[in-house]
């Protein structure tokens, strides 16, 4: 880490400086487009970007960055100390939503290339290694797998550390103390890796610019950790991570699972260091603050699990990596010998660009990789539960727009949630801390999705999310005299303490005399009758009588939807059979009989429109979309629409 000062001449910094911009510029694009793509297609959810969202608002309003998305108000720091989202109000204020903060992370994370190019750049006397070394950071997986896993600190920190890095290496120090400053107000535990940078630099024979960094870092790190984080501090009942024994339990309180998960854990420790793994090597002081990150979190027990490369937690090893393979080809370059043919400095360095980009190919999921275009429904590039965005993801958004009333205190699904976010009471419908019989009673309305489409899994397995995920919480919410259902379309119900309500109800009768069947789907369900009962205008009465075939009680439950043909995102949830009695719990020879009312948007076009109905396994993939890859046979006409 010796300080020299070398400059490319000016010719060839006009050459390269114009490239390294556009590549600065094409890798801002890429994470901002990717970005905002997940939070349009609502794949982006209240935990964690809501968290940090509402924090950020609640700062406008003077609050020290308070959210409430888990069940109470919790401050930002008291837990991981974000101080540098103060310094975002102004930026929030101008456009007030999550997407703000999802560009700017972006727009952050590509500017460490340029600290970076200008480090490489005079220690290397080559611009084409420099602008290697630019393609390798703005390649790296793990800093891109941090920038599109939601917002966090430790991601917008990752560049800030670049900056102070390079301005360490000029001896600027006033620049130097002013970016560390601004990384370590990112997170508290930032501290950790500053602290072994400040060692290393010690170590290195820079005693009082290392001693410097280490003390300001300790002192911080304490101060934060020990005194701030007290100051803001919830009861420990509440959360268990309040103190600073119950932080530290929080994440590492399971070590008995470190050998069961080891060989995993070495894995992701590989991608994390994999692409540099040939050229750090040569500077091992740099990796004493890669260290202090990496290490820790292959240990951790966290959740997530918080070991997984594609998570934000390595994101502060990044800097270190790249800083030290610059200082490693240094040292490699000085040591070769002139003579023709390409220096084994140089060839290293190719090396690990094509290790970069074989790493982002198979890990990163962006246009870089074929997997990225692969078919729909393999949660990868383009599907609906990543990138993509579908008629319905544009239905909701003007859906919400028109329905949920703006500050009114309320609770919401993860995905919908992310949208409604600015307001001063906001609970997720499964938050971490606090149960249902506790929180309800503080909102004003519920906003859930019947139909919830975010969903990971395999056609035969959904490991995450599905259509099932809100349907405990709305047969709570249908037998809780506090609440009704004000508004039903297409999936999406609103709660609120007002009437009338869009009554939902379901009994059981005999089924010893029923004539028959008007129809059955699969061998799962029959259809005894069906009435379509109008009301005013565009509102309905649907009455329909069903009995099982056969038990479904060891079965996946399944959902009843209609809809009038011809009129998009009207579709119709039998709320009754899917929330107060569901299939699971139907009695062998009784009929169901379930009455609802519904109603077809405002807007409905005078005309007769025929009324389908189908039965969905809820266990599927594709369950939201109520088509044949999860219809229990045949979808039926039971009756005509008539909207005068």
């Amino acid at each position: 880490m010796s300080i020299t000062h070398r400059r490319l001449t000016p010719r060839a910094v006009s050459r390269s400086t114009l490239l390294v911009a556009l590549l600065i510029a094409a890798a801002f694009a890429e994470m901002a487009w990717l970005s905002v793509a997940q939070y349009q297609g609502y794949n982006l959810r209240s935990f964690d970007l809501g968290n940090m969202s509402q924090a950020i608002w609640s700062a406008m309003q003077g609050e020290p960055l308070v959210f409430t998305t888990e069940g109470f108000a919790w401050s930002r720091l008291s837990f991981h100390v974000e101080l540098f989202y103060f310094l975002l109000i102004p930026l929030y204020a101008l456009w007030p939503s999550p997407v703000t903060l999802l560009i700017f992370q972006a727009a952050l994370y590509a500017t460490g290339a340029w600290p970076l190019y200008h480090l490489a750049g005079r220690r290397l006397q080559s611009n084409k290694a420099a602008l290697v070394l630019v393609a390798i950071y703005l390649l790296y997986p793990v800093a891109q797998t941090a920038v599109l896993f939601n917002f966090h600190g430790d991601t917008l920190a990752m560049p800030l550390l670049l900056w102070a890095i390079e301005a360490l290496d000029r001896r600027a120090w006033h620049a130097y103390a002013f970016w560390l400053s601004l990384a370590l107000s990112c997170k508290f535990y930032v501290a950790a890796a500053v602290v072994a940078l400040g060692v290393a630099l010690w170590l290195q024979g820079q005693r009082r610019v290392g001693t410097a960094t280490t003390l300001a870092a300790l002192v911080w790190g304490a101060f934060a950790f020990l005194i701030i984080r007290s100051l803001f501090a919830p009861p420990e009942e509440i959360h268990s991570a309040s103190s600073a024994g119950g932080y530290v339990s929080y994440y590492f309180d399971q070590l008995n699972v470190l050998w069961r998960t080891a060989p995993l854990r070495l894995v992701h420790g590989l991608i994390v260091v994999g692409p540099v793994i040939l050229l750090v090597w040569r500077a091992p002081l740099w990796l004493l603050p890669a260290g202090a990150i990496i290490g820790p979190t292959l240990l951790s027990s966290g959740p997530g699990p918080s070991y997984d490369y594609r998570y934000h937690h390595y994101a502060l090893a990044v800097p270190f990596l790249l800083a030290g393979s610059v200082y490693a080809l240094e040292a490699m370059r000085a040591s070769s010998p002139a003579g023709p043919g390409l220096p084994p400095w140089r060839r290293r360095l190719r090396l690990s660009l094509l290790l970069a980009v074989i790493f982002n190919v198979a890990l990163v999921n962006t246009p870089a990789s074929p997997l990225f275009y692969v078919a729909v429904g393999t949660n990868r590039g383009l599907d609906a539960s990543v990138y993509g965005r579908t008629p319905r993801d544009a239905f909701k958004d003007g859906w919400l727009a028109r329905t949920v009333p703006e500050a009114a205190p309320l609770m919401a699904d993860d995905q919908l949630g992310i949208r409604l976010i600015n307001r001063e009471v906001y609970y997720r419908t499964r938050p971490q801390f606090g149960s249902l019989p506790n929180l309800l009673p503080r909102v004003e309305y519920v906003v859930v999705d019947a139909l919830y489409d975010f969903a990971l899994g395999t056609e035969d397995r959904v490991y995450e999310g599905g259509v099932r995920t809100n349907h405990r919480l709305i047969g709570s919410l249908l037998d809780d005299p506090a609440f009704s259902l004000l508004v039903a379309q297409d999936g999406l119900l609103l709660f609120g303490r007002s009437s009338p309500p869009l009554t939902q109800q379901v009994e059981l009768a005999p089924g010893a005399d029923f004539p028959g069947f008007l129809a059955t789907f699969g061998d799962a369900i029959g259809l005894v009758d069906a009435q379509i009962i109008p009301g005013d205008s565009s509102h309905f009465h649907l009455r329909c009588r069903w009995m099982a075939l056969r038990s479904l009680a060891a079965e996946p439950p399944l959902l009843a939807v209609s809809r009038p043909e011809g009129l998009a995102h009207a579709r119709i949830v039998h709320l009754p059979t899917l929330a107060l009695l569901p299939t699971t719990e139907w009695p062998e020879g009784q009929i169901v009989e379930e009455t609802f009312e519904f109603t077809l948007p405002e807007d409905t076009p005078a005309g007769s429109y025929p009324l389908l109905v189908g039965w969905y396994d809820s266990s599927s993939l594709f369950a939201a979309e109520t088509d044949e890859r999860s219809r229990v046979g045949n979808e039926i006409q039971i009756g005509r629409l008539e909207v005068p």
